[in-house]
This record gives structure tokens, sequence and C-alpha cells, in this order.
């Protein structure tokens, strides 16, 4: 399939015959199919098929829905097409890449680097037009949603319905149960966790909500885990091997369970653009179709043990300078069009939240008041991280036609969506974010929130109500649930297997320190020691002078 959207602004598939050939690279697989469309071909075609489709004429409807959700599937981001002209198969000549803008006075490092000499590496220079950067200035989303449409919102706060979030889990995202649960929720609570979620989310008292470590990074975790770190993803992605990448992730898992991270940073899929993209160690490929099988299997893996995985950074994450989180930035605008997207950029994602469903133990009420054992299937993926850039002029994190348009309706995600690290990212508006369809910001302080939280404001309290929603559906289906029971209370405070862990650092720490004063003692210059030391310094003095 193939995505039109000039046309049918839609997948489509064209009639004619599909030429399929495994070879041992890519150029080794044209000249194969070469030879396979030649009369005389000058070398015998290997490992070649072809397959020919019944429709005679480009079929716009059989993948014009979701496979997933069975939404229909339609244009999303076509405000983030800069004002260029795109390559196309029916105009090569006319349409072949030149550069855009005209040459400034800045050399490229890299541009150097490739062409050897100075003077020929110019950074192209393209003036922004007063509406583009009136556009980069906005926290507009993008929504088609006018707030004056959510006046009628009932804003609840604080709500007695004796329930907890153990009570939450195994209903369905849309069990009306969940309405009661949310009245539940204090302002407070509401802005802290949107606000300020950064590396963990903190205790909801009133909901009974643990803590949830959400460690870093894509090699294994920084925290929340034993310490034990995994080769790159670019190595996991060279070995072609499905079961190693699923095992990655089940022991990424267990590393969870063993030490206490419920999320991970992680995996990390976007497309390996050119050799500099600053966060290539991370990704795992150009392929698109490679980076999500293998991504998928790690989502898999680490679900299997209850840990939800925030795959990263959706999307268009394509270098790391001038990604917004220094003094005077605010972000980079990435351009492209709708089709790179859909068959490029977000087929890892996409591939993610359709891998496939773990299955989820709880205990159900029965109906004469009684629990007992139950498991349903639910989607392994369950979290998302954006990105630092802009979508277009629109950040990445704020996109509506990207978060709700693609991931919340065309894929059908209900789990956690949370931005990039927003600690000094003045670009990255919580109201806009959740406005787009996301949740929660990775901060550290309520300095750092940029969160205008009017709690007596309608629109306000219906996205971050939506957003909440999200977010204890996510962690009330997690491993941070594990072991709690309906009734059950949360203690905050340390484990005993922690408390035990403190005591033998502490023991080992003192019997270092002890060691080190009685080395420090065993070399340390006694007086006798220096007198001695000074004696034989006089005698070497004396000898030279005479």
């Amino acid at each position: 399939k193939a995505y039109d959207e000039n046309g049918a602004e839609t997948y489509i598939f064209d009639a004619g015959d599909y030429y399929i050939t495994a070879a041992a690279n890519a150029h080794a697989a044209i000249n194969n199919i070469l030879a396979a469309k030649s009369e005389k071909p000058a070398q015998k075609a290997e490992f070649v098929s072809v397959y020919t489709p019944d429709n005679t004429d480009t079929d716009v409807t059989t993948y014009a829905t979701d496979s997933y959700s069975g939404v229909t599937i339609t244009n999303q981001l076509q405000d983030c097409k800069a004002d260029v002209t795109y390559l196309t198969r029916s105009d090569w000549e006319g349409t072949f890449p030149t550069h855009d803008g005209e040459a400034g006075t800045q050399i490229s490092t890299w541009g150097n680097e490739i062409n050897g000499e100075d003077g020929v590496s110019y950074t192209y220079v393209k003036t922004a037009s007063d509406d583009l950067i009136a556009e980069l200035d906005s926290f507009s989303s993008g929504t088609d949603v006018a707030p004056e449409t959510l006046a009628d919102t009932q804003i609840v706060y604080g709500a007695d319905n004796g329930l907890t979030l153990i009570n939450m889990r195994g209903l369905d995202f849309d069990d009306p149960l969940w309405d009661d649960l949310l009245d539940e929720l204090t302002a407070d609570e509401i802005y802290n966790t949107i606000g300020v979620s950064g590396y963990g989310i903190e205790y909801i008292d009133s909901v009974e909500k643990p803590f949830n470590i959400d460690a870093d990074t894509a090699a294994g975790l920084l925290y929340g885990g034993t310490g034990a770190m995994f080769p790159n993803a670019m190595t996991l992605a060279q070995t072609w091997n499905l079961d190693l990448a699923s095992e990655y992730g089940t022991m990424i898992g267990n590393e969870g369970l063993l030490g206490g991270a419920d999320g991970w940073y992680a995996p990390s899929m976007n497309i390996h653009r050119t050799p500099y993209s600053g966060r290539n160690g991370e990704y795992y490929s150009e392929d698109a179709f490679l980076s999500g099988v293998v991504a998928s299997r790690e989502v898999y893996g680490a679900a299997s043990k209850g840990m939800y995985t925030y795959i990263k950074h959706f999307a268009f994450n394509d270098q790391e300078n001038h990604r917004g989180d220094r003094d005077g930035q605010f972000s980079v605008a990435t351009w492209f069009n709708e089709q790179s997207a859909r068959e490029i950029y977000l087929v890892p994602f996409e591939m993610c939240m359709k891998v496939g469903d773990v299955t989820l133990n709880y205990v159900e009420k029965q109906e004469d008041g009684s629990y007992a054992n139950a498991s349903k299937s639910i989607r392994a993926s369950q979290g998302v991280m954006t990105s630092f850039n802009r979508a277009g002029a629109t950040w990445a994190g704020g996109d509506y036609g990207l978060i709700t348009g693609i991931l919340r309706n065309e894929w059908a995600f209900d789990g956690i969506v949370m931005t990039d690290n927003a600690n000094t990212g003045v670009f990255m508006d919580g109201y806009q974010m959740t406005e787009a369809g996301a949740d929660v910001k990775l901060t550290s302080l309520p300095a750092s929130a940029r969160y205008n939280f009017d709690k007596s404001d309608p629109a306000t309290y219906y996205y971050a109500r939506q957003a909440m929603h999200r977010v204890l559906y996510t962690i009330a289906n997690s491993k941070s649930m594990n072991s709690a029971m309906p009734g059950s209370q949360i203690k905050d405070g340390m484990r005993i297997s922690d408390k035990i862990k403190l005591a033998i650092d502490i023991i080992f720490g003192l019997l270092i320190v002890l060691e080190v004063y009685r080395i420090f003692r065993l070399f340390r210059p006694t007086k006798k020691k220096l007198a001695k030391l000074l004696a034989k310094a006089e005698k070497k003095a004396q000898k030279k002078q005479m």
C-alpha cells in the first residue's frame, strides 16, 4: 500500500505486477528485479516472485480504514509541509530537489567533513514570513473543538465515592465507574500529576495510587532496576533476531520487577535519516519496518511483565541541535509531507501499537461481594513519549492532528502520553498539550511545569480530566498495582527489602571509610620519620656544597 495525500487522501493499493525478492543487499535486490523484468537478462534472476492483485484500478478502500480501530484514515498533517516542491516520479526533472533559500555565511562543520574544504559547505538561509513566525509563537494545538463548546462541563473535585485505583484494575477504559473515581481527585492532585511527572508519577492519596518509577534509558534502566546495561539499539537491530528482541524486552521487564521501575522511557525508534543525527545510537535503523519489528517485540516483552513502555520520540525527531532545551531556543521545526510520515516516520510507532495483547491478571468482584481471580487481554503498548521538535510549526507534543487525529482516533490508543524533558522547554505549554490529547509533562519542579491549571475553567478541567483518566487507566493495569487488593492502602515509606539494602550500603560505606583511615594512618609520616627525612635532606645538601 502507499499513501496518497493529494488524491484519495488515504492509503491506496495500485493495480499491476508486484516484484518480490530476497537478496544479500539492496543492490542485489534491484538487480534481481531488473533481471526478472528483462526479456534478455544479463544475469539470472534469483529469488524473485511476481504478485498480481485482482484489482485492475487503484484500490482506495481496502486500506482506507485502520486495521485495529476501524476508523477512517485521512490526512491529519497537512500543516507540516514546507513551502517547497516535493520530488515525484511523475516529474523527476521538474521536481528534483534543489537548495532551499540562499547560501549564508555560516559554514557547516558536517558539510566540510563531507566535501573536504571550506567555502563549499555554507548553510542555507530562508527568511520566515510573518505568518510563520506567528505560528511558531502560538500555543495553538490545531484542534477544531472550540473552548466555548465545553462550557457545560461539570467540574467535580474531592467526591467521596469510596473507590480506589485497585478497584479499576481490569475494567474497560469506558466503564462508567471511571467517572466516579475521577470525581474523587483534588485540584492539586490533578495539577501535580499533569504538570510534574518527571521520572516518576507522584502518589495520589484520594484514590490510593502509589508512586510510580519511570526509568530512562534505551539501553537499560538507569534506576529502578539492577544496574545492568545492554548493547545499543543498532546492535540489536543488526541481529535481525525477533526472539532476541522479545527477550530483551522481557529482561527489561524483569529488571523492573526486581528494582521497582514501572515505566520505561524507551524503546526509541526514530529513523536514521543521516549518519549525523543526534540520537542514532538510540534508534534502530534507516529502515522503518526493521525499526518497528524490533521495537514492537521489545514493547511486548516488557509488557508481559507488567511494565508500560514510553515509545519515543513521537514523532519526527531528526536532530538534537536547537531542540529547545537551552535558553533562547524554541524547538526546531521539522517539515515533511504526509506521505513520508505515513510510509516512513510513523511506521515503527504504528507497529508497536499493533503488536498484540498481553494477559492482565486481577481480582473481580462477584455478585455476593466476594472476589475471584480473573484475567483478560490488554494492549501491550500503553505509553508514548512525544518529542522536542515541532511538526511543521506546531510542537509535536501539542499537535492535535498527530496525537488525537492519528494516535488517539486512528490507532485507538488510550494509554499515557508524556512529553520529553520539559524542565526548560518554554514552548511546551501544558494546556496546549492536554488540548492536543497528551497527558503529562516530564518535569521535576512545579516552577518548570508551565501549566496554567485554572481549576474553575470548564475547558481546562475537561482536558485535564481526560488526561487523568488515561494516566490512571495505564497505571491501574500495570505492575505498579501488583499484590494490591480492593481495600488496600498505600503506605508511604520504605519496603523491608529497601531497608536491608540501605543497611548493607551503610555498613559497606563505613568499612570503606575505616579502611581509608587505616591506610592513611599506615602511611602518615610521624614526627620521628619527618626528623629522619629532614636529616637525610640536610646531609645531601652538605655534600652538594662540598
